[in-house]
C-alpha cells in the first residue's frame, strides 16, 4: 500500500473472534479499523465519519446485512466501497449483494492474501473513480459502471459491454476477447462498428501482463488496447481500431477506470454462471440417478430431451434456445422423481413434492388425487426459483401441462399464450410417456403413439410440432 496517510476501514461484523481477526490482519497492513456489530451504529458513525472501505457480514443480529443498503442510501455522503464477507456463500446472496450495491463478494473462511487483495483493488478503484470525477463525463461513466456491474449474464454482459464502449469512443470497430480459461487464449466474443481494410484476430494469445495502472496502451496510429483485469489476472481485451481518429488524453483516463469494473464485472459474471452450472450439473446427475432406480422412468428425462431438441432444431431454434429447452426437458420431472428432468429436465421437478403412492399408483387416479397432481407444476416453479433458472426454462416446466384448446393446467392457457419451449416440451414429454411403460398401462408401439399424437393435434398438442416430430422420426426410419 502506498504510503502517506493511513486507509480508514469499517468492520461491521457481529463475531468477536472474526472482529478481533480483522483487527489483527488490518493493523498488520498499516490500515486504521473500527468495528461494529450494528447496523444502526454503522449508519451513525458513517454520518460524520470518513472510511475507505466497508466490509460488511450478513447475519448480524436484529437485522440482515443486506438492509445496510437500503439504510445507507439515506446518508448525503459517497458511499465508499462495500466488500461482502460472509459464510453464507451462494449466487442468490451474491447476486443480491452486488445489485444492492456492494463493490465486491468474498466468502468465510478467507485467506489473508484473499482479504488484502480485495480491499486493495477496491480502494484503487474507488480512487480512479474519484479521479475521474474530475471530467464532465464522470457522471455518464459511473452510470455505465452502476449497469455493467448489475448484469449477471455474460452473454448480456458481452452484449452491453461493447455497445457502451462503442459508443463511448466512438471508433471505427470496437472488438472484445475473453479469457478462456483451459487455454490461457482471448477468443473473440463480439464486435461492433463499420468495416475497414484490417484484418482482426480471432484469437489472441496471452503475453506476460501484470496488473497495473496502465490498463489502456495505443498500439499503433490507429489501434488501441484496454486489458479487463479480475481479482488477480487478465481476463479479457477490448481493442479499437480508427482510421486518422486521435483519442484525448481524458478518454484513455475515462476508459482507464471503466475498464476496472468490466473486469470485475466479467470474473463476477463468469463465477455466477460457473455455480449456476454447477447446480443444474448437479441436479442432472441426481435425476439420472433416481430414474435409474425406477424401471418405469428410467432414461424417460433423456428421451424427452432428445425429442424436445429434435423438434426444436427443425423448428430452427439455435444456441442459448436449444440449450434452455434441453435443460428444461431435464428438469421439468425431477418433482415426480424426487427430482426428475434440465426444460426436458426440468419440467416435472414439481413432482418432488407429490407422494410417491400417487405417482405410482397402478390404477386411475382420484378426482382429489388428480387435483394434488395438478400442482406439481407450481410445485417445480418455487423449487426452481433459488437456483436462478433461467426464465424460459422454468416457464417450459411450469406450462408443459397446458393444452391448446385451454383446458390444460395450472393456468388454462391457450393457443400463443402457451410459451414455445413449453408446447414443444409438452408433445416430446407425451411422446416418451406413450412408448414407455407405466404402472397402469403397457407401452404402445411407435406408430399408435404418433396417431394417438396426430388425433390431438390441435386441440391438446400444437399441431406444427406434432407435424414436426412425426416428419423426424418418419424421416429417420427412412435413413436406416
Amino acid at each position: 500500500m502506498e504510503s502517506g496517510q493511513k486507509k480508514k476501514i469499517l468492520v461491521i461484523e457481529d463475531n468477536i473472534e472474526v472482529q478481533n481477526l480483522y483487527r489483527e490482519i488490518l493493523k498488520r497492513y498499516s490500515y486504521e479499523v473500527e468495528t461494529l456489530e450494528k447496523i444502526a451504529d454503522a449508519i451513525a458513525l458513517l454520518r460524520n465519519n470518513h472510511f475507505d472501505l466497508i466490509i460488511l457480514d450478513l447475519q448480524l443480529p436484529e437485522k440482515s446485512g443486506m438492509s445496510f443498503f437500503e439504510e445507507a442510501r439515506t446518508l448525503e455522503i459517497n458511499l465508499p466501497p462495500v466488500v461482502v464477507c460472509t459464510g453464507l456463500a451462494s449466487v442468490e446472496n451474491a447476486v443480491d449483494a452486488i445489485k444492492s450495491g456492494a463493490s465486491d463478494f468474498i466468502t468465510k473462511p478467507f485467506t489473508v492474501e484473499t482479504l488484502i487483495t480485495t480491499i486493495e483493488r477496491n480502494i484503487k478503484i474507488n480512487e480512479i473513480s474519484k479521479k475521474v470525477s474530475e471530467f464532465e463525463l464522470t457522471r455518464s461513466i459511473l452510470e455505465l459502471n452502476r449497469i455493467i456491474i448489475s448484469i449477471t449474464d455474460v452473454e448480456e454482459l458481452c452484449n452491453s459491454i461493447i455497445d457502451l464502449v462503442y459508443n463511448l469512443v466512438k471508433p471505427d470497430v470496437a472488438l472484445l476477447y475473453l479469457k478462456d480459461d483451459e487455454t490461457g487464449r482471448f477468443f473473440l466474443r463480439r464486435t461492433k462498428g463499420k468495416s475497414i481494410d484490417v484484418d482482426f484476430p480471432i484469437i489472441l494469445f496471452p503475453d506476460r501482463c501484470e496488473v497495473t495502472d496502465n490498463f489502456f496502451q495505443k498500439k499503433d496510429a490507429d489501434f488501441f488496447e484496454m486489458r479487463l483485469f479480475g481479482r488477480k489476472d487478465e481476463i479479457g481485451i477490448l481493442r479499437f481500431y480508427s482510421k486518422g481518429t486521435i483519442f484525448e488524453e481524458r478518454e484513455l483516463k475515462l476508459l482507464s477506470a471503466f475498464g476496472t469494473q468490466i473486469g470485475i464485472a466479467l470474473e463476477n459474471a463468469k463465477l455466477i454462471q460457473q455455480l449456476h452450472d454447477s447446480y443444474i450439473s448437479s441436479i442432472r446427475s441426481l435425476v439420472n440417478s433416481l430414474e435409474a432406480k425406477d424401471s418405469y422412468t428410467k432414461n424417460h428425462s433423456e428421451q424427452v430431451a432428445y425429442y424436445a431438441v429434435a423438434i426444436g432444431r427443425a423448428l430452427g431454434l439455435k444456441g442459448e434456445e436449444l440449450e434452455s429447452l434441453r435443460n428444461a426437458a431435464y428438469l421439468h420431472d425431477i418433482g415426480k422423481l424426487g427430482i426428475k428432468d434440465n426444460a426436458a429436465y426440468l419440467h416435472d421437478i414439481g413432482k418432488l413434492g407429490i407422494k410417491d403412492e400417487i405417482i405410482s399408483k397402478s390404477g386411475s387416479l382420484s378426482e382429489e388425487e388428480f387435483e394434488i397432481i395438478k400442482k406439481h407444476p407450481l410445485i417445480t416453479k418455487e423449487i426452481l426459483k433459488p437456483l436462478k433458472v433461467k426464465k424460459e426454462e422454468i416457464e417450459a416446466c411450469i406450462y408443459h401441462h397446458e393444452r391448446i384448446d385451454g383446458t390444460g393446467y395450472p393456468e388454462g392457457l391457450s393457443g400463443d399464450q402457451i410459451p414455445l419451449l413449453a408446447k414443444i416440451l409438452t408433445v416430446a414429454d407425451a411422446l416418451s410417456a406413450m412408448i414407455s411403460e407405466r404402472p397402469y398401462r403397457k407401452k404402445m408401439e411407435m406408430e399408435k403413439a404418433l396417431e394417438e399424437l396426430k388425433r390431438n393435434s390441435g386441440i391438446q398438442f400444437d399441431k406444427k410440432i406434432v407435424d414436426t416430430l412425426i416428419e423426424i422420426i418418419e424421416g429417420s426410419k427412412e435413413r436406416k
